[in-house]
């Protein structure tokens, strides 16, 4: 197939897309208004320095110029509202849309726009991808056909992320970006209050972001000195090494789907004390692999951390545990596999001259 992928170059989510088609043969070209890496190859599209609602849409007609020189076989689009709008735009059929969370979970809480907006796009997409069920019904909710609603969790590398041979105790570890979404200010007030009855414990915060020097400023001020560090922006395999070092993950999101992050946690076995949320508890629940806490709360989230540092036992259960899911439900070739049977089907079907692929999913 030849795919054109429209998505923020960026993102290490659309640096895995693209690399798993392109492993399976592909001829997948990227065009995005974000730079990217080098190796990914993305066409850079025009972006001015206006809103999103406007940006976004002025980039279409650069757009569809170089789509139709390319002539891909499907469109395929990340983030409703701004690159799936681009692909309503473009008119080409068919189109996929991939959801990636906060574009459809927090739509309503955005306004009357955002939801017209994406509506927009999700009753003209023929393929909706959401990676989780609570993504799926908020796909519905906005205007999808149920029977176009397809819930894939993308999976993570289990070749890359795997336990290792020693991990460290009381090593916290979080992995989130530095943006409000995530709230890692809970994270740091949570384990300052564990820090100062275990002193064992350790705090490492990867990542980086819009409040990294304000975060940095909250750590200093809060947490024991020599027992935090910020390790800015890590590598993937340089992610998977502290995931297979730390006793335990910590995820204080407000807002989720299935998230990568928790599951690279899970399979390198890093215990996960994540905020309780309903994309969160698809994959672990409280005593049931994880332990959870209430979003926003810092002593909710100090008194699962010791829930979970007090009881050795019990880690190396949920570790047994979260690795059976990670194998029966995370792999990220085989549900890559489900994804690519998709987009297989709607060429066909397009070829054809069937309109909209049928329900049921990849077999």
């Amino acid at each position: 197939m030849k795919i054109a992928t429209l998505s923020n170059a960026s993102v290490g989510h659309t640096q895995r897309w693209v690399e798993y088609f392109r492993s399976r043969g592909h001829e997948v070209r990227v065009w995005s208004l974000e730079p990217g890496p080098v190796e990914l190859g993305a066409f850079r599209l025009p972006c001015w320095p206006l809103p999103g609602a406007v940006r976004y849409p002025l980039a279409a007609p650069a757009l569809r110029s170089a789509l139709a020189r390319f002539e891909p076989d499907l469109v395929d689009a990340h983030y409703v509202p701004n690159y799936g709008l681009l692909g309503v735009l473009c008119g080409r059929r068919p189109l996929s849309v991939s959801a990636w969370g906060s574009d459809l979970l927090l739509a309503r809480a955005r306004g009357a726009l955002s939801r017209r907006r994406a509506g927009l796009v999700l009753e003209r997409a023929d393929l909706v991808i959401a990676d989780s069920e609570n993504l799926a019904a908020a796909a519905r909710a906005l205007g999808a056909p149920d029977s176009r609603v397809h819930a894939i969790p993308w999976g993570i590398s289990r070749q890359l992320f795997h336990p290792g041979d020693a991990r460290e105790a009381g090593l916290l570890l979080s992995t989130r970006q530095h943006e409000p979404i995530y709230d890692l200010p809970t994270l740091i007030e949570g384990a300052a209050q564990v820090m100062e009855r275990w002193a064992g414990t350790r705090l490492e915060i990867a990542g980086a972001g819009s409040l990294t020097r304000e975060l940095e400023r909250l750590a200093a001020r809060r947490l024991p000195a020599g027992r935090w560090r910020f390790t800015g922006l890590l590598t993937p395999a340089a992610m998977a090494a502290s995931l297979a070092r730390a006793s335990i993950y910590v995820s204080c999101s407000r807002s989720d789907s299935t998230s990568v992050s928790l599951l690279e946690a899970m399979a390198a076995g890093a215990v996960p004390v994540v905020s309780d949320l309903e994309g969160n508890r698809e994959w672990v629940g409280e005593g049931d692999g994880a332990r959870l806490f209430a979003p926003g709360d810092p002593a909710g989230l100090a008194q699962a951390l010791e829930r979970a540092i007090s009881n050795q036992a019990w880690c190396e259960a949920a570790r047994a545990r979260n690795a059976e899911v990670i194998a029966a439900r995370a792999d990220r070739d085989v549900q890559m596999a489900k994804i690519e049977r998709l987009f297989e089907r709607a060429v066909a079907s397009r070829r054809t001259g069937a309109e909209r692929i049928p329900a049921g999913g990849p077999r």
